[in-house]
């Protein structure tokens, strides 16, 4: 069988890889000598031609990209070729697997052998965001790990110089959500910072063996990435806190490229570790949440919430001195603390507590999932249903409120998280109610102590969310969800 040879200069000898978008090649360049990686693009029959044309300028990014980089850990471009209407990019050939196929064959990564990959990464990284380039892409499958330890940080396609537009048909945002930072999901320009966080999320990955946001759809994806800070039980606690430094929301007090290497260094070297700058922290309390389907940052409603001891007012949204109220979506709060029976139905507008010694003795829903069981007190909710199907409570919102903390962070006391959750509640809960024509009741859930301290559980690890659940007021099942 003759080989297919391109530009009349690259043999092909075997299929490496394919993908929806294109084939990458074994291939000898027959004029060096020399081994290479070939990448058709071969996009799928009837694709738009706007689209087709936005895949090839990703492809020729990729060679401009990587050509202005000069680092080992950046994958070397040598040709780009046109030929009958397909474009082929010539490459340095990697003989390695990706960090994903690495962690998915062999198990979680030892935290001294990850800090030397990350090292290598950042590197890398630190050579891109000089130059002005921002990969906007970093992730495990795209980091190729020879049997010498050499690493290679690939795919430079939608990475994005800082004066050149983007390249998106329609204006999304472009990269894998669940390696996005929190700032790019709330509409920021990809940043040396945002690849920063998805070097974090990576080594997270890698040392525990599964990614630590993804969750088993997109919106519980994002909720987790805004809600939930990664479990860290096998990484060793020098890595852990280099992992949540790069974890830390607010991309100002993230830890810098510089403050990463030195730390990573010293994990590598065995030497002591290397102290963090202390940051004067920011007393005010900002939330980060998922809400209607979109990831928002909610810290601009409650700009103003910051004292941990609840002030009394006699706004709405405020406990009110009566018991429960009767008028249909109403936000005025129940002051009643009656203790209930068990199986008795929770009430609307009256704060309950979740997780260990709680009202409701387990919780484990999240994003904006439903369960076809009513809040009832001493019951647990294990399951989701699907929201298309008959169902009893939905999730609506869940908040974090010290998520920019620590997460040995002190419970802040249950009277000032239920006052965060009324007031929390009722704003998400007047654009859920509008979708509705039907009653409903509602209310928030926040954790007990023993849930709060519980964190760090090897088996069940605590939560520190206010939850905010609806239901119909007649009890009757819900029928479709209730969050756009």
């Amino acid at each position: 069988m003759q080989q297919r040879l391109i530009a009349n200069r690259y043999a092909l000898l075997a299929e490496l890889g394919r993908g929806a978008m294109g084939v990458v090649w074994r291939a000898q360049d027959q004029l060096l000598g020399r081994a290479v990686a070939l990448k058709e693009l071969h996009p799928p029959q009837g694709i738009a031609a706007e689209e087709r044309n936005v895949l090839e300028e990703r492809m020729l990014r990729e060679a401009r990209t990587a050509g202005r980089l000069n680092h080992p850990a950046v994958v070397t471009v040598y040709d780009i070729v046109r030929e009958n209407g397909r474009t082929y990019l010539a490459m340095e050939l990697v003989d390695a697997s990706d960090l994903a196929t690495v962690v998915e064959r062999h198990g979680p990564r030892d935290s001294v052998w990850m800090a030397g990959v990350a090292l290598q990464v950042l590197g890398a990284l630190e050579t891109a965001h000089a130059a002005g380039i921002v990969h906007r892409d970093v992730k495990p499958s795209n980091i190729m790990v020879r049997p010498d330890g050499a690493v290679k940080l690939t795919d430079f396609g939608i990475a994005q110089a800082m004066d050149d537009p983007r390249l998106t048909t329609n204006g999304g945002i472009v990269g894998s959500p669940a390696y996005m930072s929190p700032d790019r999901l709330s509409g920021w320009e990809a940043s040396p910072a945002s690849d920063l966080w998805a070097l974090g999320v990576t080594m997270a990955h890698a040392v525990e063996g599964i990614s630590p946001f993804e969750r088993t759809s997109t919106a519980s994806t994002l909720h987790a990435i805004m809600n939930e800070p990664p479990v860290l039980r096998l990484a060793s606690l020098a890595l852990a806190e280099v992992i949540r430094g790069l974890l830390t929301v607010d991309p100002a007090r993230r830890l810098t490229a510089s403050q990463a290497r030195g730390m990573l260094t010293a994990i590598v070297q065995g030497t002591a570790p290397v102290p963090l700058p202390r940051k004067k922290k920011n007393t005010a309390v900002r939330v980060a949440a998922v809400a209607l389907g979109v990831v928002v940052l909610a810290g601009a409603a409650f700009a103003g919430y910051q004292a941990f001891k609840p002030k009394n007012t006699s706004a709405a949204g405020s406990p009110t001195t009566s018991g429960t109220p009767t008028s249909a979506n109403s936000t005025e709060w129940s002051t009643d603390t009656a203790p209930l029976p068990i199986g008795a139905p929770l009430p609307s507008r009256r704060i309950a507590t979740y997780g260990r010694g709680g009202d409701v003795t387990q919780w484990n829903l999240t994003g904006t999932e439903c369960a076809k069981d009513f809040l009832t007190q001493g019951s647990p909710v294990l399951a989701s249903v699907p929201c298309d199907k008959p169902h009893g409570i939905q999730l609506f919102s869940a908040a974090t409120p010290l998520w920019d903390q620590p997460k040995t962070v002190a419970y802040p006391g249950k009277d000032w998280l239920a006052d965060f959750g009324r007031k929390y509640c009722n704003e998400q809960f007047q654009a859920t109610a509008s979708r509705s024509k039907e009653a409903l009741g509602f209310t928030a859930l926040v954790p007990t102590q023993q849930e709060w301290q519980a964190w760090n559980d090897p088996t069940t690890p605590g939560r520190q969310e206010v939850l905010c659940v609806v239901w119909k007021q007649d009890r009757a099942p819900l029928a479709g969800t209730l969050v756009g």
